[in-house]
């Protein structure tokens, strides 16, 4: 008999103790542990308490969550009075970015009406996480501590630091760092691979000065220099795939490098001159200029090119096929440097028709047509290439035009 009311009260306690775990703070504060150990004894006012309680404790019971940590959550959370932002892994490549494309122009929202029944959010509200703290990850936090504790790094194994990194972006482009700075960003893990390695030689190499990195062109070809030195090549696939001009992204890598080294970047025509080899003369025109793209982008040019909105090219008139004018926009002081490769325009008064890549480079994408002022520029260096050729005569200064760019 001893035994089965020992066994009853005990029953008793322990139920309790679990309904009461879940419990709301302010429920269980009006039924002290006092008062609950000496109710036990009495089994009828045991009882009158619990019916009066019956619904807490209906609410407990039917909660799917009796069994978690929900308690320790809610004092978690009453505790927590400021937001706390988790830290960031993500590296933010800050980069060069030569004529960014401008969006259409918002028009403007109508004001708000009724402001009088506008409800203030809270939002010293907060959500913390509840404490996973099932058997399966216990059983994956252990394995990771004693495989931690089984296999402890090698106290004289020598690791090399690298200088330039490869750094995956997402599923389909990878990045190139150099000194914890970002330099470019490619569509494949090999073309990575064929920059890191260049890069590699660059920055261990203690013949280098930042200051002669610039861009170029090579057997026509957008690239980055060093010297008279090729680095690295931005042919028309790469160029295509990255869905950019070849010549803005070697403009663009070649300043994020030379910032890299801390070296002061080139403005965009100081690039394009020291690319495209040039210098100013005494002849400027002057007039009004339009811009011309998707309907003839792929068609044949007068030249008999094939038109790219995306280059830095014009249209005029009268002016020598492969003339290169720096056309500035009159209203904002931006320049940009084209090459002359097609005919027209044909519609008065304008006399300059613009590549859609000059045209935003010139802030008139949208305004469409701008007043400009233009300088004729003349080569003043000889066009580069990897492929050595024989010189025709024996005159070795006609073999000048073609210079043979030897491997960093």
């Amino acid at each position: 008999m001893i035994a089965t009311v020992m066994l009853w009260v005990t029953s008793l306690t322990g139920g309790a103790l679990v309904l009461t775990a879940n419990l709301p703070l302010g429920l269980i504060t009006k039924v002290p542990p006092t008062q609950l150990t000496a109710n036990l004894s009495k089994p009828q006012q045991f009882l009158r308490m619990a019916k009066q309680n019956k619904t807490a404790w209906q609410k407990t019971l039917r909660s799917k969550n009796l069994l978690t940590f929900n308690w320790i959550n809610r004092q978690l959370a009453s505790h927590q009075k400021t937001f706390v932002a988790p830290l960031s892994t993500t590296l933010e490549a800050k980069e060069t970015k030569f004529c960014p494309t401008v969006p259409e122009n918002i028009p403007a929202q109508p004001p708000l009406q009724n402001v009088t029944k506008f409800v203030p959010v809270n939002l010293t509200q907060v959500s913390i996480t509840k404490l996973n703290l099932s058997p399966s990850t216990l059983v994956r936090s252990l394995q990771s501590f004693f495989n931690v504790i089984s296999n402890p790094v090698e106290p004289n194994g020598s690791y090399d630091y690298s200088p330039v990194l490869i750094v995956k972006h997402n599923s389909s482009t990878y990045e190139v760092w150099a000194n914890n700075s970002f330099v470019a960003r490619l569509p494949d893990q090999t073309t990575a691979n064929a920059l890191q390695k260049r890069l590699q030689q660059l920055v261990t190499s203690s013949n280098i000065k930042p200051t002669q990195l610039q861009p170029g062109l090579v057997d026509g070809n957008p690239s980055l220099m060093v010297g008279n030195q090729l680095l690295f090549a931005v042919n028309r696939k790469l160029s295509d795939e990255l869905g950019r001009s070849g010549d803005i992204l070697a403009m663009e890598w070649t300043n994020n490098l030379r910032i890299a080294l801390h070296t002061k970047p080139l403005t965009l025509v100081q690039g394009q001159m020291e690319m495209y080899g040039l210098q100013s003369s005494n002849t400027k025109l002057s007039g009004v200029a339009s811009w011309y793209g998707d309907y003839f982008h792929g068609r044949l040019t007068a030249n008999g090119e094939i038109y790219n909105q995306d280059d830095f090219t014009v249209a005029h008139r009268s002016l020598p096929f492969n003339t290169f004018l720096k056309v500035t926009n009159l209203e904002n002081n931006k320049s940009v440097i084209v090459r002359v490769n097609d005919r027209g325009p044909y519609i008065s008064p304008r006399s300059l028709d613009l590549s859609r890549t000059a045209a935003r480079c010139l802030g008139s994408e949208h305004t469409g047509v701008v007043a400009y002022q233009a300088v004729v520029l003349q080569r003043n260096s000889p066009q580069m290439t990897l492929k050595p050729s024989q010189p025709k005569t024996e005159d070795m200064a006609n073999a000048k035009s073609e210079l043979l760019v030897s491997n960093f």
